[in-house]
């Protein structure tokens, strides 16, 4: 059975939870902690069950829902009808602005919130989406002022606190789940997955249609927005039919603040760049670079006429600090760039062939233009590579990767047909005889980083040979 991430789509799927949970009277003990009451959740969804919503989404769309085509043909739907689609949201400011996912509206061509409290239904509007963290913002016309959800301080949230999920679960209506914490900084490494990726994990249960509801603490704020689960039965990133198996990931409310702040205003999300192409530094790699700890952001490449670039980044620079912040995972780094202010002026500490240094670029506004990466063509050979004389559209002279051997150091390493190498143990390769040069040289269990460029810029590699 494969395991998949599943952004939350509304399907058909039939199941049975016999589980009950009576918030109010069950105890648990904690080793030395003692005996410690559970939150009363009964008054909790009183109290803020009503700012949460249900979303139907209609679509004009002939293709087949994810999954369908294992559902029975009674179940599919009619193509002939309109795409129908389900979700949640909240409402956070009583004249009707609505948080849900960027998935649940993005193909919207009509949007109904319908309130839970008297059943009522608004068409809704668009105000502003972002698909890089999932999230938007649409808005009803209420005749009477509306039960709002406040957010709370995700970065507080500890692994191991009480939440309370809320949300229309596979079209069932508003259901309510409760769990904990799981764990924090989550990636999704998926097709589907972000830069800007750092969720919330949960074992409360989320299942389709909860997609764009609220995770919440015990206090009753918003400290997440439920956006997608881990599920077994699916090949495919997109999803199809998943079910809940207690691994649940939110939006951190933090950074859902800030988006929702900016699709408020603006309608859309502005976001810094710096101009860096970076990769993680894995053992090998800060044994390479004379790193005592593999933690930082490696420097693959400086994008020209960047703000990296023009502050005097270069290539194998490690970065270990922005604004003070410390930078422990590569991936790190682009969500701290991406909330700085356009035009700030920042404080970048890193390491260069051993040597602490500090850079002050300025970041710039991040649009599709500035990321765009000169076509080099790709790559040279090494132990178990097959390469050929290779020069550039510029006249500069390397060598090509042809082949790549299985099960070789250099397919342990990561090269692709098409690698161009340009340099290996910080010796420039020109051609094959300074190639073949440095290959004999390299000595048995040492790391050596190689650079490689790929059609998407240029990442270091770590080869290692064993004798």
């Amino acid at each position: 059975m494969n395991n998949v991430f599943f952004r939350g789509v509304a399907c058909l799927v039939l199941l049975c939870v016999p589980v009950a949970l009576r918030a109010e009277t069950q105890v648990a003990s904690i080793g030395d902690a003692g005996t410690t009451a559970l939150p009363n959740f009964k008054q909790l969804v009183q109290r803020v069950g009503s700012a949460v919503v249900n979303i139907s989404v209609e679509a004009s769309s002939t293709e087949p829902l994810p999954g369908e085509e294992a559902l029975p043909e009674f179940l599919r739907r009619d193509p002939q009808r309109p795409f129908m689609s389900m979700g949640s949201g909240f409402i956070i400011d009583a004249s009707g602005l609505i948080v849900t996912n960027n998935h649940v509206v993005e193909k919207s061509s009509k949007i109904i919130v319908r309130m839970l409290d008297d059943r009522t239904d608004y068409e809704a509007s668009v105000l502003g989406r972002d698909p890089k963290t999932d999230l938007a913002l649409i808005k009803i016309q209420a005749a009477k002022p509306l039960p709002t959800l406040a957010f709370g301080d995700s970065d507080a949230v500890a692994v191991g606190d009480w939440v309370l999920a809320i949300g229309n679960q596979f079209q069932l209506g508003q259901s309510v789940t409760a769990g904990i914490v799981s764990a924090k900084g989550r990636k999704l490494h998926s097709r589907e997955s972000s830069a800007y990726d750092s969720f919330i994990q949960t074992d409360a249960s989320i299942n389709p249609g909860s997609s764009g509801g609220p995770l919440l603490n015990t206090e009753g704020q918003v400290i997440g927005v439920n956006t997608a689960i881990f599920s077994p039965g699916r090949a495919a990133p997109q999803g199809g039919i998943g079910f809940n198996i207690g691994i649940g990931f939110a939006i951190p409310a933090n950074l859902t603040r800030s988006i929702i702040g900016q699709l408020r205003e603006k309608g859309k999300v502005t976001r810094s760049y710096l101009g860096v192409i970076i990769q993680p530094i894995d053992s090998d790699a800060a044994a390479a670079l004379g790193l005592e700890k593999a933690e930082g952001a490696l420097v693959a490449d400086v994008l020209p006429e960047s703000p990296a670039a023009k502050a005097g980044f270069e290539r194998r620079d490690v970065i270990v600090s922005y604004e003070g912040t410390r930078i422990v995972e590569h991936d790190d780094l682009p969500i701290l760039v991406a909330e700085t202010a356009v035009g700030t002026k920042v404080s970048i500490n890193i390491l260069r062939r051993g040597k602490a240094h500090t850079l002050t670029p300025t970041v710039l506004e991040l649009i599709p233009q500035n990321l765009s990466i000169p076509a080099d063509q790709p790559q040279p050979n090494a132990v178990g590579l097959v390469v050929e004389p290779f020069t550039d559209a510029q006249g500069k002279a390397g060598v090509r990767v042809e082949a790549v051997e299985p099960r070789s150091p250099a397919a342990m390493a990561g090269f692709m047909a098409g690698d161009t190498i340009e340099e290996m143990g910080e010796k420039r390769i020109e051609d094959l005889s300074s190639f073949e040069s440095v290959v004999k040289g390299l000595v048995p269990k040492r790391p050596v980083l190689v650079l490689v460029r790929r059609k998407e810029g240029t990442r270091f590699l770590t080869l290692k040979v064993e004798k």
